[in-house]
């Protein structure tokens, strides 16, 4: 089979490794999409420190089931799949409650192991979410970074009616934006650096459109509003200095939901934590209801998927990894077709 493997620091390069074979609990998921996230992009500039080469990134992909599945009877031959990536224990107090997503000794496709930038990849039965016939595999695909962003959002208080700001126009911040105004928020700016993407994102209809290379973003927000501040912000960058506005320019009470997993350490405003009761919030990954919902979400077909997403062969893995790295880029989600 055709893979496009990491094998070192800004290297990738196309391998035929051997087809996985499934087992009782695993079945063997022949690739059709797989997107590439910006964790994949930091592991491909040798910043991750869980992804060791050799190694297939991608743990955002769909396909379909090669054979029968042994331990579900709903998982024929043929049957379309949207892949939730992290394997849990099951049997853990958080596995217990639903919480998955932090089990402690989770693992994830395309960082603990082979992931889905190969034709190929053998999959626990339980991850597997059947989809409807009339979804595509690229929205298959996309399942994955809509849950996070819903997840996201479950950590604010409340989002119907309220305003937002989401700093980060990449693919994170994207989805984000765009679940909160789907969701109800009655206004949501976008706040980043790269002026051709924040052009891109258009599409999602944002109220608000910061270049915070050319202004500051916090006094734009204020003044966007009338010196309230914002009811939530997200933090979908890692950027420690992004990470302090988005506690700058909360209203009281508001909430700061941080995604980026990049950076380690960040300095806030700590007398305006306490008498502005203002909450600090982490958002990882997303448990098994949220990637169902973003599976109905999709289903729907109201994400504009022809606007923000572009498509590549693996062949092409090396160019497009190098595209996106470059950090002036104007693909906002780059999709696989495997």
């Amino acid at each position: 089979m055709k893979a496009l493997v990491y094998t070192a620091p800004h290297h990738l390069e196309i391998q035929e490794p051997p087809e996985p074979a499934g087992d009782s609990l695993q079945c063997v998921v022949r690739v059709r999409a797989s997107g590439i996230c910006g964790s994949d992009l930091d592991g491909f500039l040798g910043k991750s420190k869980k992804r060791i080469p050799p190694l297939v990134l991608g743990h955002e992909f769909s396909g379909e089931v090669v054979a029968d599945c042994e331990a579900a009877r709903s998982l024929r031959q043929g049957q379309r799949v949207a892949v939730y990536p992290l394997v849990s224990c099951g049997h853990c107090r958080y596995c217990q409650t639903r919480r998955h997503h932090i089990c402690p000794t989770r693992k994830v496709f395309g960082l603990d192991f082979d992931g889905g930038l190969a034709e190929f990849v053998s999959v626990p039965h339980k991850c597997l979410f059947p989809m409807p016939e009339h979804m595509s595999f690229v929205e298959g695909a996309l399942v994955e970074p809509l849950a996070n962003a819903l997840h996201v959002l479950s950590r604010c208080e409340s989002v119907q009616g309220a305003t937002g700001v989401v700093f980060g126009g990449g693919l994170i911040g994207m989805f984000t934006l765009w679940a909160a105004k789907h969701a109800g928020a009655a206004r949501v700016a976008v706040v980043d650096v790269n002026a051709r993407r924040l052009r891109r994102l258009s599409a999602l209809n944002p109220n608000l459109v910061v270049d915070a290379s050319r202004m500051d973003p916090v006094s734009a927000l204020m003044e966007w509003t009338g010196g309230a501040g914002v009811d939530f912000a997200i933090d979908a960058t890692s950027n420690p200095e992004t990470r302090a506005h988005s506690v700058r320019c909360l209203a009281p009470g508001g909430t700061a939901v941080w995604i980026g997993l990049s950076g380690d350490t960040a300095e806030v405003d700590a007398r305006a934590i306490v008498t502005r009761e203002i909450e600090i919030k982490g958002s990882y990954a997303y448990g098994f209801d949220d990637f169902g919902r973003a599976l109905a979400i999709l289903s729907e077909k109201t994400f504009p998927v022809d606007a923000v997403v572009s498509r590549a062969a693996l062949d092409d893995g090396q160019a497009v990894f190098e595209d996106l790295a470059g950090g002036h880029t104007s693909l906002m989600k780059v999709v696989f077709d495997v």
